[in-house]
């Protein structure tokens, strides 16, 4: 693979890296990148905190529990399908798949309101918010630029 293939990939010309406006240029990134990088990182971590907790509740006191295998299997699914999307490159999938996190961190944000434990509840939906911000700059940039 040349230098011209990894670029190309990027999105970028050969010209672009030897005159000095490579890929850290704000000129050369197109919003929709911006907005899907954002709304990448975003989604991961979301995935990843949320699969994170479920792992600890499966490996800890509660290792026994039924429950906290189906809960570690799902979050582990939804945080490998995000890798698989942000590998792909699709602003669909990832969408979908923002707003699935979005949902699930609202839904643990409502849990823990419920238990009256103010760090469970004040994270989650602070995921929840901050995700559902950049799935819908994902999705407003695909109308702007079709």
């Amino acid at each position: 693979m040349t230098i011209d293939h990894f670029w190309g990939f990027a999105g970028f010309k050969s010209d672009d890296v030897s005159n000095g406006t490579g890929p850290m240029s704000d000129e050369n990134i197109d919003p929709m990148t911006k907005s899907f990088w954002s709304c990448a990182v975003m989604t991961l971590l979301s995935a990843g905190v949320s699969a994170g907790f479920s792992l600890v509740g499966l490996f800890g006191p509660g290792s026994g529990d039924s429950f906290a295998r189906y809960a570690a299997s799902r979050s582990v699914a939804l945080l490998l399908t995000v890798v698989i999307a942000i590998g792909l490159r699709s602003r669909m999938a990832l969408a979908v798949l923002g707003i699935a996190m979005t949902v699930v961190q609202a839904f643990d944000g409502v849990i823990g309101a419920c238990a009256h434990d103010p760090s469970k509840t004040y994270g989650p939906l602070a995921f929840a918010v901050l995700n559902s911000l950049v799935v819908i700059r994902l999705l407003r940039g695909k109308e702007a630029n079709p």
